[in-house]
């Protein structure tokens, strides 16, 4: 006995096929549509852009290597707190700037 999704199933290839049919005899008339068609000559002002934000920032910056470090959650976030206020630096700034003082100190 067969069950209702099975039904469904073979509706679904059924119209899977008619559309595949139906497709298959439009593709001729498809094709000569295409080969008359002139192409469209891109113009310096359409150039493609990429996508997304400019490569900018540290991120896209080679000299800075992205790190992954364990701090205590209230010194984390104490540092957020303090730099707030302050613009253009950040923690990587801050960590940065401590880190290679100490390996300064010692070598």
């Amino acid at each position: 006995m067969p069950s209702d999704a099975s039904n469904k199933f073979a509706r679904m290839m059924q119209t899977a096929r008619e559309h595949q049919a139906g497709a298959a005899s439009d593709a001729p008339e498809e094709l000569e549509t295409k080969q008359t068609t002139q192409p469209v000559p891109s113009s310096p002002a359409m150039s493609p852009r990429g996508r997304g934000r400019p490569a900018t920032g540290k991120r896209s910056d080679p000299d800075y290597e992205s790190t992954t470090v364990f701090l205590r959650k209230e010194t984390k976030i104490a540092a957020a707190r303090l730099l707030l206020g302050e613009k253009g630096q950040d923690l990587s700034d801050v960590l940065e700037k401590l880190l290679s003082g100490w390996v300064r100190e010692h070598s």
